[in-house]
């Protein structure tokens, strides 16, 4: 019995501790149309690769894949407001200028003191404004 627990101890003592992984990076946004998009941070890695799958899917022109990879982000991360953005961005890109503007307000609506972002919102906000003749 005595040796079981010594080996046991010496067992535990030998266990590999791992660091947890690193943050993951900032995600650089591309440029759209000759504009700079901010990048998007998240604290998960699944977010991380719905927004990368959403940009790939947006820059070949598959907006319905690159909307529906930012709702599924968005379910994980519900006040993230540069996922909102990314959102009306493709609503723009799809036409629907309704969706565009409401879905950049509630980006705007958890910025905060971002100024860059709620500056692209607004941007976003007078373009789709301007397609629908308001």
């Amino acid at each position: 019995m005595r040796s079981a627990l010594l080996l046991l101890l010496l067992a535990a003592g030998c266990a590999v501790v791992r660091e947890a992984p690193p943050p993951p990076p900032l995600t650089p946004a591309p440029e759209i149309e000759g504009v700079p998009q901010p990048p998007v941070r998240s604290e998960s890695l699944a977010v991380a690769g719905l927004i990368d799958s959403a940009r790939n899917d947006q820059a070949a022109g598959r907006l319905a894949n690159a909307a529906a990879s930012l709702e599924r982000a968005l379910r994980i991360e519900p006040k993230n407001p540069r996922l909102w953005h990314e959102l009306a961005r493709v609503r723009l890109r799809q036409g629907d200028y309704a969706q565009a503007e409401s879905t950049a307000q509630r980006s705007n609506s958890w910025a905060g003191d971002d100024r860059e972002l709620r500056a692209a919102n607004l941007r976003l906000i007078a373009e789709a404004r301007a397609a629908r003749g308001r």
